[in-house]
C-alpha cells in the first residue's frame, strides 16, 4: 500500500554539507481540502544558486498559536504542523505541478538544537537565493481583496482600485497592516533579504513593491507627521530593504516585537547587519546557549565595538525600568525583548574643564557568566525617594495651572533675563535681583508650595495601590524636599524659565503647561546622604550608590552586592587590567587615568540606571579623585 507507514513517526535524515538544507516538494492537488502531501528533498545552497531551471520559493509566515495545529504527510508519515503553516501550504499548492518551497518549521528539525543553530546561520542565504518569497498573511477577506486587487501584479490579472488612494490607505492601516506578521521579529530578515517578495492572503497575491507603491511614497522611510502608525511601519520596512544598517540600529528599531524565542532578537538580525563580520566574533547562532548568554554576548559586542563612548552609551537600554523575564541576565545587558522605556535622555551638567578619558582603558570583561569590571568613583548615596513621577499629562490640571501661574510671576520678575560669566568650571547664569530679593524669595517659596502640593496630597491620592514601605519613604522625602527648595529660594537661584538650569530647570520643564517630554517622567526624585536632590531610576532603592564611571559625564546608580568578590574574580580583574597597560594610547580618543588600576579596590554591584544629582559634576579637571577610585564588578 502506498501509505502503509502513516502511523510511524517521520525521522529526519542528517544534513551533511555546510550549506545543505531541505526543500518541501509539495504534491499538486486540485482540491483545496485534500490532505497535504510532500517529500523532503536534500540539496545545497550552492547548487540552488547555480540552478537556472528548478527554482524554489521561500515562505514567510507567523507560526501562530502552537495549540492550533494541522498536518501534512511527509514521505507518507503524518507530521503535525501549525495551523498557519497548513493554511499557507494549502493556499500555495498548485493543481498540477510540484511546488518546491522552503518553510522553516518543516525544513529544519526543530528539536535538534545543533541543526537549528546551523540552519538559522544559513537563513540569510536561504531567503536571498530563493527565486521568490511569499509572505502569507492568512485568509482572504473582502478588505484584503480590495487592497491586493489594486496592485498591478495581483494574480487575478484584473486591476481594480478604490476611488481615492486615501480609501486604500485607510483599509490597509485599519486591517491588513495590523496582522501579526508585521510585528514579528523574524520577518524583517525574511523581507530584507528576499529578492522578490509577494504578499498573499488566501489564494490571492501581489508583489510587495506594488503594494508599497500604492500605500506609501516610494523611498519615504523617514517619519511623516499625521501618517498612521501602521503605514509608517510599512514605509520603514520598505525603506530598510535598500539600506545597510548596523546591528544597533536594527535592535533599537525593532526591540519588543514578537518572538517565540527571545534569542531570536539577536539571531534574526545578525546577518542583516552591516557590521556582521565583527559581530560574529562575539555572537554565534547557538541554541544550546541560554538567552542570558546570547544577550550578554551581543551586549559585549555593542559595548566594545560601537562608537567611542564605551559601555555607558548603552546603559539607558539596559535600565531595569521594566522587569526583565530573562533569568540570570546581567544588569548591564539590554533586554531587547522589552519595548523601549521611552525615557528622555538624562540631563548632564555644563562644565568646560573635565578629564577626557578613553573608556576602553578603564573597563574589562572577565569570567563566565560575564562580569563588566569598570573603574569609577562614588559621589553620594541615595537616602530617601519619591514615588515614580507620572507623565504630567496624567496629573491634576488645576495643580499644574497653579504652578504655572507662580512660574509666570517669577519669569516676569526676572525681566530681561540672565547674564553669563565663565571660569575654569564652565559657564554660569546670573540674574539681577537688586531690590527684589524679598519678592523673589516670596515667589520661590510659593512655587515650592505648589511643588509640595503636587508631590504631597496629589501624589498620595494617586498611589492608592502603593506598598506601605514606599508610601512611608515618600512621606520622609517630602520635608527634605521642602528644606532643599527653601534653601535654593534663599540663595537666589533662577528657579524657572529657559535661563534656569540643573534641578530647577528640570522641575520647571516637568510641571509647565503643555505636552513636552520631561527628564523626570518615569523616574524618581531622590534625597542623597549629602542633602542634595537628584533624579534616579524608578528601580532605585535607599542605600544605592551614585557613581561616575570613567569616560562618562552622566552618573549611574549602582547597587552594592553584600558579598565580597572571590579571590578568583579579583585575580581575573587584576590580570585584565594589567593587560590593558599594553594597549597603545590614542590621545584622540581620550586619556588614561594615572593610577594602577590593577591594584584598585573591587566592589561587586549591579547597574540600576542613569542618574543626575544637583551640584555633582563628574571628572572635574581640577578636582582629583584618585583616593576614591574603585573597580566596580558589575553583574
Amino acid at each position: 500500500m502506498a501509505f502503509a507507514v502513516e502511523s510511524e513517526p517521520f525521522k529526519y535524515r542528517s544534513l551533511i554539507e555546510p550549506d545543505s538544507f531541505r526543500l518541501i516538494l509539495l504534491e499538486p492537488s486540485s482540491s483545496h481540502t485534500a490532505d497535504l502531501r510532500c517529500t523532503l528533498f536534500h540539496t545545497r545552497l550552492s547548487h540552488c544558486d547555480r540552478d537556472i531551471i528548478d527554482h524554489y520559493t521561500a515562505l514567510s509566515y507567523v507560526w501562530g498559536d502552537p495549540t492550533q495545529t494541522g498536518s501534512i504527510y511527509v514521505d507518507g508519515h503524518r507530521f503535525t504542523i501549525t495551523a498557519t503553516l497548513e493554511a499557507a501550504l494549502r493556499d500555495l499548492r498548485d493543481p498540477s505541478r510540484v511546488l518546491r518551497i522552503w518553510a522553516d518549521a518543516l525544513c529544519i528539525e526543530q528539536s535538534n538544537l545543533a541543526e537549528r543553530s546551523s540552519q538559522v546561520g544559513l537563513m540569510d542565504q536561504i531567503y536571498s537565493t530563493a527565486h521568490h518569497t511569499v509572505i502569507h498573511l492568512g485568509s482572504l477577506t473582502d478588505c484584503y481583496e480590495i487592497i491586493l486587487q489594486a496592485a498591478p501584479s495581483n494574480t487575478t490579472g484584473v486591476v481594480s482600485r478604490p476611488t481615492t488612494t486615501g480609501d486604500l490607505e485607510n483599509l490597509a492601516a485599519n486591517g491588513l497592516l495590523r496582522l501579526p506578521w508585521f510585528s514579528r521579529v523574524w520577518i524583517f530578515q525574511e523581507l530584507v533579504l528576499s529578492r522578490d517578495p509577494w504578499v498573499q492572503c488566501g489564494n490571492l497575491r501581489a508583489r510587495w513593491t506594488d503594494l508599497c507603491n500604492l500605500l506609501v511614497v516610494p523611498g519615504s522611510g523617514s517619519y511623516q507627521k499625521g501618517r498612521p502608525r501602521e503605514l509608517q511601519v510599512l514605509a520603514d520596512m520598505n525603506y530598510a530593504r535598500g539600506l545597510n544598517q548596523k546591528m544597533i540600529v536594527h535592535l533599537t528599531a525593532r526591540r519588543g516585537l514578537g518572538a517565540t524565542d527571545p534569542r531570536d532578537f539577536i539571531f534574526a538580525h545578525m546577518f542583516l547587519a552591516a557590521d556582521t563580520d565583527t559581530l560574529v566574533r562575539y555572537v554565534k547562532v547557538d541554541y544550546t546557549k541560554s538567552c542570558a548568554e546570547v544577550f550578554e554576548d551581543a551586549a559585549r559586542f555593542l559595548l566594545e565595538e560601537v562608537g567611542p563612548e564605551g559601555p555607558v552609551k548603552f546603559f539607558p537600554d539596559a535600565s531595569r525600568d521594566q522587569l526583565s523575564k530573562i533569568e540570570g541576565l546581567a544588569s548591564w545587558a539590554p533586554d531587547w525583548s522589552l519595548s523601549s522605556s521611552g525615557l528622555v535622555s538624562m540631563y548632564c551638567e555644563n562644565l568646560t574643564r573635565r578629564l577626557q578619558l578613553n573608556p576602553k582603558y578603564h573597563y574589562a570583561f572577565v569570567s563566565r557568566p560575564l562580569v563588566l569590571a569598570y573603574v569609577g568613583y562614588q559621589v553620594d548615596v541615595v537616602s530617601d525617594l519619591s514615588f515614580v513621577l507620572p507623565n504630567p499629562s496624567e496629573m491634576n490640571i488645576a495643580a499644574r495651572e497653579r504652578y504655572q501661574k507662580a512660574a509666570d510671576e517669577l519669569e516676569t520678575l526676572y525681566g530681561a533675563g540672565a547674564w553669563w560669566s565663565g571660569d575654569e568650571t564652565g559657564q554660569h547664569r546670573h540674574v539681577s535681583l537688586r531690590g527684589k530679593e524679598a519678592r523673589h524669595e516670596e515667589l520661590c517659596l510659593s512655587l515650592a508650595d505648589e511643588w509640595l502640593q503636587v508631590m504631597g496630597s496629589d501624589f498620595l491620592r494617586s498611589q492608592k495601590d502603593a506598598e506601605v514601605d514606599e508610601v512611608e519613604t515618600h512621606k520622609r522625602f517630602l520635608p527634605q524636599l521642602r528644606n532643599w527648595l527653601e534653601g535654593r529660594a534663599k540663595e537666589g537661584h533662577i528657579m524657572v524659565g529657559s535661563d534656569s538650569d540643573g534641578m530647577e530647570s528640570l522641575m520647571w520643564l516637568y510641571l509647565r503647561i503643555g505636552d513636552y517630554p520631561a527628564v523626570l517622567t518615569g523616574r524618581r526624585l531622590a534625597i542623597t546622604k549629602s542633602g542634595n536632590v537628584g533624579i534616579v531610576p524608578k528601580k532605585a532603592r535607599v542605600g544605592d550608590m551614585v557613581v561616575f564611571l570613567a569616560g562618562s559625564y552622566v552618573s549611574v546608580v549602582l547597587r552594592p552586592d553584600p558579598e565580597d568578590p572571590t579571590e578568583d574574580l579579583k585575580r581575573e580583574i587584576k590580570t585584565a587590567f594589567e593587560a590593558k597597560k599594553g594597549v597603545q594610547d590614542d590621545p584622540r580618543r581620550g586619556a588614561r587615568l594615572a593610577c594602577d588600576m590593577e591594584n584598585l579596590p573591587i566592589k561587586k554591584c549591579i547597574l540600576v540606571g542613569e542618574s543626575y544629582v544637583e551640584s555633582e559634576v563628574g571628572w572635574k579637571y581640577y578636582e582629583g579623585q584618585a583616593d576614591n577610585y574603585t573597580v566596580y564588578a558589575l553583574r
